[in-house]
């Protein structure tokens, strides 16, 4: 069973109280987003009407990891996340970014996992960032898949450096220079020693095809919080929200998570929910609607 409630009834269903309540009752929420879940903030997502992919605002092969390997291409990169940078700098938390914090506070949240770059669930409150091996068990609330627009790291060295100090550079759309690597070739041109070339400042982005730097840790995160290592309890509840399912690492996380709200007793009447403008594709039917279990597409302009 599949229940759609169109947009002009999302004030008086009562199947939306009910998706309501199976969210503030979870004790160990999962929560997946992406980019619809910004789209009130001034941030436009990709694959949507008014996307950045469908109105050709943003080709899809400048998100290919070998971008940085074609100048006309890595510098219309550095232009459009010039202006992206700006754009998430000014923009603040939507109300589902405040849900989130409001979650957090009641103490069902276990995690966000977040597909977006913009650092909203950041400024909504959220502990933010990548989980350490050695550290799982204080795991920040919200862990950004993709990278952030925060900062940028050398391709040489481990060198980083905050983004909008390079905000100017970029959107002349040039990459800096890495200046730890610049100051030791000013080193070993004082020693007469053989020039070598300066790194590049890139963004701490995931790109298509590129293999994720904390990839590992990522991967552990998730199999630990679907089993509960640190809870102590399993997810109960998952939310996917502003996303259209579209990233086989997301997939793949979804496919965990939904395995395991569906295999176990719940006092939630909806245990896997999905929340965006338009249903996922068909083919998600099995895999959010295990058992007699209802997933309810909630389909509403967050």
């Amino acid at each position: 069973m599949v229940v759609q409630i169109p947009l002009k009834y999302k004030t008086s269903s009562g199947a939306i109280s009910a998706v309501i309540s199976s969210i503030l009752e979870a004790r160990n929420l999962i929560i997946i987003c992406g980019a619809g879940v910004s789209v009130s903030a001034g941030i436009p997502d990709f694959r949507s009407s008014q996307g950045l992919f469908t109105t050709g605002a943003l080709s899809k092969d400048l998100l290919d990891a070998n971008v940085w390997k074609t100048t006309t291409k890595a510098s219309s990169l550095c232009k459009t996340l010039a202006q992206m940078h700006q754009k998430c700098s000014q923009a603040s938390p939507t109300p589902f970014h405040l849900a989130l914090k409001m979650l957090d506070e009641e103490g069902g949240l276990l995690r966000v996992y977040t597909q977006n770059i913009d650092l909203l669930e950041s400024k909504a409150g959220l502990s933010f960032g990548i989980p350490q091996m050695h550290s799982l068990q204080e795991m920040p609330r919200c862990i950004p898949l993709h990278g952030t627009l925060e900062t940028l790291a050398c391709i040489k060295c481990c060198y980083q450096s905050p983004l909008h100090l390079h905000v100017s550079t970029l959107a002349t759309g040039c990459l800096p220079l890495c200046p730890a690597c610049e100051q030791i070739e000013h080193e070993r041109r004082m020693s007469h020693k053989r020039p070598r070339a300066s790194g590049t400042l890139i963004p701490t982005i995931v790109l298509y095809g590129q293999t994720h730097p904390a990839g590992d840790n990522l991967a552990q995160a998730i199999l630990s919080d679907a089993d509960g290592d640190y809870t102590k309890a399993k997810p109960d509840v998952l939310l996917v929200a502003g996303t259209s399912l579209k990233i086989p690492g997301v997939i793949a996380a979804v496919h965990k998570f939904a395995q395991v709200v569906h295999s176990q007793e719940s006092r939630s009447e909806y245990r896997s929910i999905y929340l965006d403008k338009k249903p996922p594709s068909s083919k998600w039917d099995d895999v959010l609607m295990l058992g007699s279990q209802v997933t309810y597409r909630f389909l509403l302009n967050i």
